[in-house]
This record gives structure tokens, sequence and C-alpha cells, in this order.
């Protein structure tokens, strides 16, 4: 049925259970934290530019299921080449809705009056990407999809009349400016693109995601605007799959702890996710792990030569070598 984002998703460990709500990493039965969704506020999002620090220095489915951002959102859909219309025409009545229905019963299900996982695969492929590319979430957030793996008649028409595109070269045209409009530094675009992807990975009728579908999320939405932490926290999530699930809260306040968070200042008193103080814990422990293997070796090379070690690339004339 062709690339499918359950195709990199991490294997699940069998032994932990796919259901649960969220809490901290130590024991086998935690979670992520406890499910707080009742509360759930997009507000958690910091109205500060996007800025990726590093921390210290550094979804009817089938074999296609989960495969793009298919998903409930609301968004702020803007036309994109809005200065080419005539001026005081509405931006829908210049697609025609007949030529919009024509493209839609190319791709639609023979059963359903919606575009489904096979017609998705195939519009995916004439525009020349693969289902589970960056570019096709951006798609699904830009028609405003309400359900995974489904284009219904009207999301596909009033979607497509918003980016004002009528045809595959439209599309693709589109979908090109998107992504580079979501690539500018300041862009509030990409936050409401990343807060869209939480609902990306949610089975029907739950609250959070499982901790396989967040990593793979995760991976995806940065495509763009990439952390120089998330490799480590993306490892870290792997390491501990006793994490079940991640909440929406804990989604939405990644994107500011990436913005702000170094690793050498973390403060476990401020208001973050205890998913985050157990990232943090690990990482210091991890670094000092490192830091002492170095110096273990270190040692040890200067024992084996009987003499001191250099620094790298310097001097020992002013004391700066490394004597065992």
């Amino acid at each position: 049925m062709g690339s499918c984002l359950t195709c990199f998703k991490s294997p699940p460990n069998p032994t932990v259970p796919q259901v649960g709500t969220a809490g901290t990493v130590p024991g086998p039965e935690t979670v992520v934290d406890s499910e707080v969704a009742i509360n759930e506020n997009d507000e958690l999002l910091s109205a500060s530019p996007i800025r990726m620090t590093s921390l210290g220095s550094e979804r009817k489915s089938g074999s296609f299921k989960k495969t793009i951002g298919l998903l409930n959102g609301n968004i702020s859909a803007l036309p994109d080449g809005a200065s080419n219309l005539t001026a005081g025409k509405d931006l829908a009545t210049q697609i025609s809705d007949n030529d919009l229905n024509k493209l839609f019963e190319e791709y639609k299900d023979g059963q359903e009056d919606a575009i489904l996982s096979e017609g998705i695969e195939r519009l995916c492929c004439d525009l020349g990407y693969k289902p589970d590319d960056f570019a096709i979430l951006v798609l699904a957030w830009r028609l405003d999809a309400s359900q995974m793996c489904q284009f219904t008649r009207s999301e596909f028409i009033q979607g497509l009349q918003q980016m004002n595109a009528a045809s595959i070269e439209d599309i693709k045209l589109r979908l090109r400016q998107n992504v580079e409009k979501l690539k500018a530094a300041d862009s509030e675009d990409f936050k409401q693109l990343y807060r869209f992807t939480f609902r990306f990975g949610l089975e029907p009728g739950h609250r959070i995601l499982s901790l396989d579908m967040a990593i793979s999320l995760w991976r995806l939405v940065f495509t763009v605007h990439t952390p120089d932490i998330l490799p480590r926290w993306l490892n870290f999530l792997e390491q501990h799959q006793n994490i079940r699930g991640v909440p929406k809260d804990t989604w939405n306040m990644f994107l500011n702890f990436v913005e702000t968070c170094d690793i050498t200042q973390y403060d476990d008193t401020e208001a973050w996710p205890s998913l985050f103080d157990d990232f943090v814990e690990y990482e210091q422990e991890r670094i000092k792990q490192v830091e002492a293997k170095a110096a273990a070796a270190l040692e040890a090379a200067g024992s084996d030569t009987g003499g001191p070690v250099l620094a790298v690339g310097g001097e020992d004339d002013n004391n700066n070598g490394y004597n065992s």
C-alpha cells in the first residue's frame, strides 16, 4: 500500500501496555504524566519566535493506517497567491467548483464520498511525494482535514479554494510555497502546524499519543526547525518504553522546552512536565559517564606512554597537558 508512517515507528515493546495515561520514567507502570487533557490549553505555546536551541551546548484505514496528518484541527488558512486575484472578488469564486469536484473524483473511494487511504496514496504519488513526507502533513493541515487517512469532499474543495489551487500542478506549487514559509525563523504558522500534528496520531476517543507515534511525529514535524536536542530526546524516549503515552500539554510544552532550556541551568522547580525533569536527569548522568570514561582513557594513555598526555592540539610548554 506504499509508505506509511508506521514504517518508521520505533518497534513497540511487547511487554509494555499500549494504553495508558501519562507519569514518570522510573517504574514499569509509570507513564508520562497524569491525564490532564481536560485542562489542556493551547496557550501553552509561547508567542515568542521559534528559536531552536540545544540543551547544554547542544493515524476507511488499512495498511495505510496513520500515514499522513489527516486529522481535525483549526487553522487560519490564508489564500496563497492572493495578489494575483481580481480586486473585490471572493477567493472561492476564483476556482470553479466543477474543476475541483472533477479533481476530487479522480481520487475518491468507490464506496464513500471521500478520498481514503488508497486515493491519498495515489494523490501523494501524483504530487511527487511519499505519504510520510513533511509536505503531505502540510497539505492535510492546509485542507483542515478532520480525520486521519481521509479527505471529505468539502475539506478537499474548500481547502484547495483557500490554497488557490485547482490542479495537481497548483497544489505542488502551493506546497512548495508553504514549506518555504514554514522555514522562517519567526513562523507563527509552524506553531499552528505543530499543534495540529498532535492530533495526527490520536486513536479515536483517545486524548494521548502512544509513545511510538509521538516519536515518529516529532521526527516528522521537526523536518524544519530541527532542534539540536531532538536526537537525544528521542533516544531517551526509546530507552524508556515504560512511558506509555504523551498528553497534549507535554507535546505543546516541548516546543517551549527546546526554545528556552539549557541543561546546565535547568530548574526542576519550574512548571515543566515531569517527563522533562526525568530527561534532564538522564542526560546529566549520561554526560557525567561520558566525561568519566574520557578521563579514564586519558589516564590509561598516560600510563601506557609513561609520560604526560598532551591536550588535543596543544603544547605542554605552558602546563596545558594532562598528567596522569
